[in-house]
């Protein structure tokens, strides 16, 4: 069964939903992603990049041997998204609206399960958002 949201929720989701979108840091992260989708030849080189690692990592893991020629081709694709300002905003973008949206799920998660509003602590402990969740290196 589906129910609606109480007005009182709906309206303060609508209320962060607006916060974020007016936040300049999200809003710059967005203009970085639009202008790296409009750059055909950036969108190109970072699909060829990301298609090609993935078949090699799956081969990888299935056991195949990897060719030597392949190996190198995505090291040389991998260095030219590197070198590449639009893919570096991308990426760049993406981390920061990933961060948004992590923060943002964090503090709700951790208030359902607590039923309350949580700290920043009891949220994402002291070192960040906590072990796996993939951002720490």
């Amino acid at each position: 069964m589906t129910q609606l949201l109480a007005p009182a929720i709906a309206s303060r989701i609508d209320e962060l939903c607006a916060a974020i979108a007016a936040d300049p840091d999200v809003q710059k992260a967005r203009d970085q992603a639009e202008a790296f989708l409009a750059d055909e030849d950036a969108v190109g080189l970072y699909r060829e990049v990301m298609n090609l690692g993935r078949s090699l990592e799956q081969r990888h893991r299935g056991g195949q041997k990897l060719d030597a020629q392949e190996v190198s081709r995505f090291q040389d694709l991998q260095d030219q998204a590197d070198a590449h300002e639009g893919i570096q905003a991308f990426v760049a973008a993406q981390d920061v609206l990933q961060e948004v949206a992590n923060r943002v799920n964090g503090f709700v998660t951790k208030t359902l399960e607590k039923g309350r509003v949580p700290t920043q602590e009891e949220v994402f402990g002291q070192g960040g958002c906590g072990e796996g969740c993939g951002c720490h290196h």
